[in-house]
């Protein structure tokens, strides 16, 4: 029957993968995933019986052949009725009520992986078996050997359940969760924001090095230091040794061996210690280029102030949402202590040369944003501003002022109060994407709202985004922006958009509902500008407003900043443009470890080349050393003349 009816197993790994495609590839396209599993699950289920009619009629001596056949198409024919548990469908179908989602998702698992476990220790043998009776002659010739065709199948058995323990080693080791460090060790090289420092300074750098003539944190200082002169031609570098160079050590300053000094003229000086053992050098060696950039800031300008507005529920003022009956609101530096909220955006900012200040009514914003003010930032208001706050705001904008705005999609705050300058509306609804997004530790529909965007424009706001858009900006749930008629002398552009074929997720359900949401790319982060000649709006004035609007408040938490390095950069460069330094916009380098994640849609790829990538390269190997021995005249012995 093998030689007879090989088509059989064609119709059987045909009506697999329309399976497959159906329930995975055309998953939600209307009619045609119905038709595929339809169809699918016909032939498996036809060809199992005609495999099991063959099986009944063959005669005694092809009948253990026959059965090597029978019992790999039921098994792929078990295999799809297990599968029927692993989905909504086959849990609504049984009538099963879970109290919570997890154990919901394990009994899905459960049958997911076991089905998966038959499948391929059913179909690799089937097509093992079929190629051994190909490979026997036709019907004219001898009939095929039964124990070649078991043994061949035996052997693709043990590659599938060689392939299932690889996989259940994998389990076990993400389970326990230990891991080995063999990284290895290199210093930061020097970022492009640091030379766009360099060049724009009126004199050159002086960089002096206080170490012993040989030392290990010495000779990777110079590698930094050198890269930066070649590329910059503006960099002095000058070694000394702070007991032998007495006088050099009175110019700097130097108290001890060990420090970098970097000073612009004969006064300006700034310095980083970085020790004289390696070991303990590493940890800052990694990020020097953070600590210089950090220093040349210092060293180009005066310290900068940046206020957070607070008192409306900000992710730098969650105290604000309490109970107002619940008696007097603590002071946020004796609630928190030392480490007040959003740790990683203000220690950003002070890399980039600017103190932090929380604003609100109790310290002046009823009346006026503070003069000293380089920026303006709103994180996440959860209420309306008061109309004296508003008034404040407006204030500051009309004489050039800077506004960081970041919106949250269960935010009461509206964009009512700043209707003047702000040429757009905020849609509140989430913005997410079936595919580009993130998973969590427990795997959810809602996972869909944390969504992963490569698409950024040409504006100078998102410059290094834009460069290393393949890292993926994080946002969760963002909202989106929706274009009003425009205002005159006011320039509005957007800055991030969405993946394609994102939707609003207008009732909340994390699920694409085509009657009522539509598919396509959202505006999640938009620039205002205005420009002025001096003195146009207000005295003193050099420059009009300028405005960075985005969708989503958590993109500068902690835990964002981080993990996503491209959170990171955003940051820097809206600081800088919002400042208008646009001229220092450029990456930070470091070299420190961070986590690698994958979106779900590149979690799929790595999960099927695991699968059967592996088993598929090491069955070919197999194949190719069957071939190899089997190789027409290879194995045969000359013969011996006489």
């Amino acid at each position: 029957m093998g030689v007879k009816r090989p088509w059989l197993t064609w119709v059987l790994v045909a009506g697999l993968v329309g399976v497959f495609a159906g329930a995975r590839v055309f998953d939600g396209v209307a009619i045609l995933d119905t038709v595929l599993v339809v169809a699918g699950v016909a032939a498996v289920g036809g060809a199992t019986a005609l495999r099991f009619i063959a099986w009944r009629g063959a005669a005694e001596d092809a009948r253990g052949m026959e059965a090597v056949f029978m019992l790999g198409y039921a098994g792929c024919a078990l295999a799809l009725v297990g599968f029927v548990p692993a989905t909504d469908f086959g849990v609504n179908l049984l009538g099963l009520e879970f109290e919570a989602t997890r154990p919901e998702l394990r009994f899905k698992r459960f049958f997911l992986v076991t089905s998966l476990m038959l499948l391929i220790c059913s179909v690799l043998p089937v097509l093992a078996a079929q190629w051994a009776v190909s490979k026997g002659g036709s019907a004219r010739a001898a009939q095929v050997d039964t124990v070649r065709v078991r043994q061949t199948a035996g052997g693709a058995l043990s590659t599938s359940l060689l392939a299932l323990s690889l996989i259940f080693i994998g389990y076990l080791t993400t389970e326990f969760n230990r891991s080995a460090n063999f990284s290895y060790f290199k210093t930061s090289t020097a970022g492009e924001s640091v030379r766009q420092i360099v060049l724009n300074m009126e004199e050159p750098l002086r960089a002096a090095l206080f170490y012993p003539e040989v030392n290990e944190v010495k000779d990777e200082l110079l590698v930094y230091l050198n890269d930066l002169a070649r590329t910059t031609g503006k960099v002095v570098i000058e070694e000394y040794d702070r007991f032998i160079d007495l006088e050099a050590a009175r110019e700097w300053r130097a108290g001890g061996q060990g420090s970098l000094y970097l000073g612009r003229g004969d006064d300006a000086k700034e310095s980083i210690y970085l020790g004289l053992d390696i070991d303990e050098a590493r940890a800052t060696l990694r990020v020097l280029d953070s600590h210089v950039h950090e220093k040349l800031l210092l060293l180009m300008r005066e310290r900068r102030v940046v206020y957070l507005t607070t008192g409306h529920g900000e992710l730098n003022d969650p105290l604000a949402l309490e109970d107002p009956g619940a008696g007097p609101r603590p002071d946020p530096g004796e609630y928190y202590g030392p480490q007040l909220p959003l740790q990683e955006l203000r220690a950003g900012l002070r890399v980039l040369n600017y103190d932090v200040v929380d604003l609100g009514v109790a310290n002046g914003l009823g009346d006026a944003v503070p003069e000293d003010a380089a920026m303006l930032m709103m994180i996440g208001p959860q209420r309306p501003f008061h109309e004296a706050e508003l008034d404040a705001v407006r204030r500051y904008l009309d004489g050039g002022g800077s506004l960081l705005l970041a919106l949250e999609s269960s935010s009461q705050f509206t964009l009512d109060g700043l209707s003047d300058y702000l040429a757009f509306d905020f849609e509140p609804a989430m913005t997410i994407h079936d595919q580009q997004h993130l998973r969590s530790q427990s795997p959810s529909l809602a996972d869909r709202r944390l969504v992963v965007t490569q698409r950024f424009t040409t504006h100078p706001s998102v410059t290094t985004a834009a460069r290393q858009s393949t890292l993926g900006m994080h946002l969760v749930g963002p909202g989106s922006f929706r274009w009003r008629d425009t205002i005159p002398g006011i320039t509005t552009m957007a800055v991030i958009d969405s993946e394609v074929d994102s939707y609003a997720d207008l009732n909340g359900n994390f699920t694409y509902d085509r009657d009522t949401e539509e598919r396509g790319s959202y505006v999640l982060g938009v620039a205002v500008e205005r420009e002025e000649e001096s003195g146009a709006a207000g005295d003193g004035a050099e420059a009009g407003m300028r405005v960075l609007a985005v969708g989503d408040a958590e993109i500068v938490t902690d835990q964002a900043l981080r993990a996503f390095v491209l959170n990171q950069l955003f940051v820097m460069d809206a600081v800088r443009w919002l400042d208008r330094e646009e001229q220092f916009i450029g990456d930070i380098v470091s070299e420190e470890d961070v986590p690698v994640l994958h979106t779900k849609e590149e979690n799929v790829v790595w999960f099927y080349a695991i699968i059967f990538g592996a088993p598929a390269a090491l069955l070919a190997l197999g194949l190719g050393m069957v071939f190899a021995r089997r190789k027409p005249g290879a194995a045969e012995p000359k013969a011996r003349s006489s």
